[in-house]
Parts: structure tokens; sequence; C-alpha cells
């Protein structure tokens, strides 16, 4: 495993926790508990008490996964690295630059929707750059062959699960669009099982074990979907704050995990599909 390889799998695994870590900060209602940006109270070091822990910590671990990335940039002029791979660092290092810079408007201008909700959708774009980046660059990928069957359903399902991450940003956002929301999650479901489905019956044991993690993945975020729904809706389900913020922020953390094995599979089956 090369050193690109090796980094790129660590930074997408880091982009993963710091959208978990931005997850916290929107379900603790932590947005604005530090005024200002890009310092902290005039500080790199405030006090982490209350929606400042969250808040600060979003930050610190954002400028972790920015050095990381702008590292894997730096990496990717090796020789060596495939042109898909180093177009997907350079992408995501452009990317998590402009996801800074639309993280402090979110402070700065006091959370307006449009530019949360374009933070939150950028967010899983750089994660899921750095994650094709890993997988792009892993030898056994440019040994693979195409099953353009699977491709389609996969990059379809992952068009769809993306689409309906922007809804879900929009209802944490604004607290509208959630019919939107859990209509367009049958598309995404459909799509999974046709997926699935494919795998198993056209692909080889690699790609059913990919379609396997994805037939768990979209059953699981939806249990989670319905009891964030539930907790929302029912006033008898007593819960502590803190515990129903990691109940939302692990509905979020699904969604980036279902968006991740649907690329992964597209990815995976991909190969010379283009040209089969």
């Amino acid at each position: 495993m090369t050193l690109f390889s090796s980094w790129a799998k660590a930074t997408a695994a880091a982009a993963f926790f710091l959208l978990f870590a931005g997850g916290m900060v929107t379900s603790t209602g932590s947005g604005l508990a530090v005024p200002d940006w890009p310092l902290s109270f005039g500080t790199l070091n405030p006090p982490m008490v209350g929606g400042i822990f969250f808040e600060h910590g979003h930050r610190l671990i954002a400028g972790g996964v920015a050095l990381m990335t702008l590292i894997l940039a730096a990496l990717a002029r090796r020789p060596g690295v495939s042109t898909p791979a180093r177009l997907a660092a350079w992408l995501a290092s452009g990317g998590i630059l402009i996801q800074a810079l639309l993280g402090g408007l979110t402070v700065l201008m006091k959370l307006p929707p449009v530019i949360s909700i374009s933070h939150a959708c950028l967010g899983q774009g750089v994660f899921c750059l750095l994650l094709a980046c890993a997988i792009l660059a892993s030898p056994e990928h440019a040994q693979g062959r195409g099953y353009p069957r699977v491709y389609r359903f996969a990059a379809g399902g992952f068009a769809a699960a993306y689409l309906q991450l922007a809804l879900g940003a929009l209802v944490r956002h604004t607290g509208t669009g959630l019919p939107w929301h859990i209509l367009w999650s049958s598309s995404v479901v459909v799509l999974a099982a046709l997926a699935w489905f494919t795998a198993w019956t056209s692909g080889p044991v690699a790609l059913r074990r990919l379609a396997t993690l994805l037939a768990i993945a979209v059953p699981l975020q939806l249990a989670l979907g319905l009891f964030a729904l539930l907790v929302r809706v029912d006033s008898t389900i007593i819960m502590g704050f803190r515990e129903a913020a990691l109940w939302r922020t692990a509905h979020l953390s699904g969604g980036a995990l279902t968006l991740a094995a649907f690329l992964t599979l597209a990815l995976k089956s991909r190969g010379s599909a283009a040209a089969a």
C-alpha cells in the first residue's frame, strides 16, 4: 500500500468524524456559541464549556482535516498516482478551503439557511471526494473489470442519496421540507434494492460483499430516521438533551455511510464500464 493510498484512507476517515462533529454542532444548537471567526472569542484556546465545546471542537477538527487534505493534494504529485485519484485529491483540497469559508460565513452572518445548507452539502461532497480518492488509489481498483448494470444502479443510488442528504439539511436548518425528505427516501430504497440484486446475480464475491453492506446501511438509516422523527413528534418520549442530539447526529452520520456505500459500490463496479 502506497503512502498516498494510506494517507487518503486516513483523511477520508477523519472527514467522516468531522461530519459527525459538525452534526453535533447543529443538533445541540451550538452554531453561534462562538460568535467570532476564525478565532474563538479572540483566542485559539477558549474555555471548552457548553456549546463552545461543540463549536470550537468542530473548528479544531476541521483545521486538522483541512491540513490532511492539503497534504494529500501535495502527495498526489508523486509518481504512480493515477490521474482520477490525483484529480479527486485536488478537488477535495479546493472543496475543503471553500468549506472553511462557508463555515466562517455561517457564523459571521448568523446562520443564514442558504449558507448553512451549502456548508452541510459541501461537507458531504468533500468526504465523498476523499473516499473516492482512497478507492481510486488502491492497486486492486486499477485491475478490476466493469459490471455496467451494477454501476448504473449504484451511481443512480448515490445521486439519489446525495439529494436525500440535501433535503435532510433543508429540514435541519429551516424546519421545512420534511414530507419531501420522507417521500424521496423511497427512491433511495428502490435503487439500493436494485443495486443489491444486480450485484448478487451478476457480480463477483467482492461486489456481493459491498452490496450486503449497502443492504445493511440503508435499512439502518431508515430506522434512525424513523426514530428521529418519532422523537420530534411524540412528546411522550422522554430523552435527555445530549442523548436526543446524539440520535439526530447518528441519523446524519448514517446518511453519510449510505452515501459512502453507494459510492464504493459504484466505483468498484465501474472498472471498464464506460467501454463495456
